[in-house]
């Protein structure tokens, strides 16, 4: 599959948006209409590369393509977005093949106010368009034709944990608890990529999307977590218990007020206090949830547990809280570092780290954090830095993991200049070489570098 750049997206998200205001007004052979529609195959098709399909949709609110998020729409963008969402439409394939009058009939269908989401694929299929399916391929999680892009498998997987977290805390606003099982399938597949190639989502773990943060966060969690507890070579079912206990980890902030959830500042001592109550009231749901097992609903509890015993809920300090617990509480402390409020900014990966083994003997526990920083690397995953070349590139893999893969995607060039297709070089290479050596971090504003969109390309 090609290189599929923000602008590729874009392009696409506004033809797309032209052609469904198009298709009431003006016939097929119109101008208007097909030749949109026939640029919009022509960039499909370039994007689809060798492949044989095309995976789009909305996630979090967020338009993608593959393994590209638009997470700063334009307002064509943001109009599309909520055209699918009207139509229930959260992930479509477009297939090799596809032709104008495909993305005409599917545009038309959008348009039509009487079309709903519960007869869309209806409507789709009784005018014959089989070269546009909603939904996605299981394949694209991970289960189907050998050598199926990479870069789609943590994107897939990455978008689906996040919709299982929003759905389940969503089920639980409504008054029900939710069954396991959806999240148990997540993490089936999350576990199972992490087995074959321990930092495979470990990148997606720094994808921040402010305006969903308890659900982009959970998953973050979730990532780190699993990927310490592979690093430390524990065994699947370990692995199950502890990515699932990420995931969860903050659901009980569904139980707090929603102003106090989403306050833009520092909490008062008495929002704080309230805050704090979403540790227990997590534990108390997640045992309540089929199929969950018990140490999910110990590890929700006492994730603000200090190591040294400090923190919340007080009355459980005195438990006993093993490594599941550990692992997801050193996991929670980097995200949050790492992570943009308004009242702080983010921590670059490599001073994150510094901050954590301040915290280490005291809030987090000292062993684990050597562990992680070691599974992190000097410039963990995520890290912009440069280079003795003075290229600007982006950690994909840490220093201790380097191998045969690219570990580093160079973004702009020694004179500073935007690359147009990033590179992806290894730094050590084979019988001891090297391409190049860091020289130092780099924050990401400063040269106006969206990263998140480099992890999930």
């Amino acid at each position: 599959m090609s290189e599929i750049t923000k602008q590729d997206v874009q392009r696409a998200a506004m033809l797309f948006t032209a052609s469904i205001k198009s298709v009431l007004l003006y016939p097929l052979a119109h101008p208007a209409v097909r030749q949109p529609l026939q640029e919009l195959v022509g960039l499909m098709g370039e994007m689809m590369g060798e492949q044989h399909e095309l995976h789009l949709g909305v996630v979090e609110g967020t338009f993608f393509i593959e393994g590209c998020l638009l997470v700063a729409p334009n307002a064509a963008v943001t109009e599309l977005v909520e055209r699918l969402l009207q139509k229930g439409i959260d992930a479509v394939t477009i297939y090799a093949g596809v032709t104008p009058d495909d993305l005409f009939g599917f545009a038309a269908l959008l348009a039509n106010r009487q079309v709903s989401a519960e007869t869309f694929a209806v409507e789709l299929e009784r005018k014959g368009i089989s070269n546009v399916r909603l939904g996605i391929d299981e394949m694209v999680a991970g289960e189907g034709e050998e050598g199926k892009g990479e870069a789609l498998i943590p994107a897939a997987i990455y978008r689906d944990a996040l919709k299982a977290v929003r759905d389940t805390m969503r089920e639980i606003d409504n008054g029900r608890i939710p069954s396991g099982e959806w999240i148990n399938g997540v993490v089936e597949n999350m576990v199972s990529v992490t087995m074959e190639e321990p930092t495979t989502l470990l990148g997606l773990a720094m994808i921040k999307d402010y305006d969903n943060y308890t659900f982009s966060h959970s998953v973050n969690v979730g990532i780190l977590a699993l990927t310490l507890a592979a690093f430390l070579g524990l065994e699947k079912e370990a692995l199950h218990e502890i990515n699932t206990a990420g995931l969860l980890h903050d659901i009980g902030k569904t139980r707090i007020d929603k102003t106090i959830l989403n306050s833009p500042g520092k909490l008062s001592d008495t929002e704080f206090k309230e805050m704090k109550r979403h540790a227990e009231e997590g534990s108390e749901i997640v045992k309540k949830m089929k199929n969950i097992p018990p140490a999910v609903a110990e590890a929700v509890l006492g994730h603000h547990i200090r190591h040294d015993r400090t923190g919340y809920p007080e009355w459980a300090r005195d438990m006993h809280f093993g490594l599941y617990t550990e692992i997801v509480s050193v996991a929670d402390c980097y995200d949050a570092i790492t992570t943009l409020r308004t009242y702080q900014r983010p921590t670059l990966p490599k001073e994150a780290m510094e901050i954590m083994h301040r915290l280490a003997g005291s809030s987090l526990n000292g062993e684990l954090v050597e562990q992680f920083e070691a599974m992190m690397g000097e410039y963990p995953v995520g890290s912009l830095v440069r280079l003795d070349t003075n290229e600007i590139a982006l950690v994909l893999k840490p220093h201790p993991m380097e191998c045969a893969e690219p570990s580093v995607k160079i973004l702009m060039d020694a004179q500073g200049q935007a690359l147009e297709t990033p590179r992806l070089v290894t730094l050590a290479g084979a019988g001891g070489t090297r391409y190049a050596s860091i020289v130092a971090p780099v924050d990401p504003l400063l040269k106006n570098i969206d990263v998140a969109s480099h992890l999930l390309a």
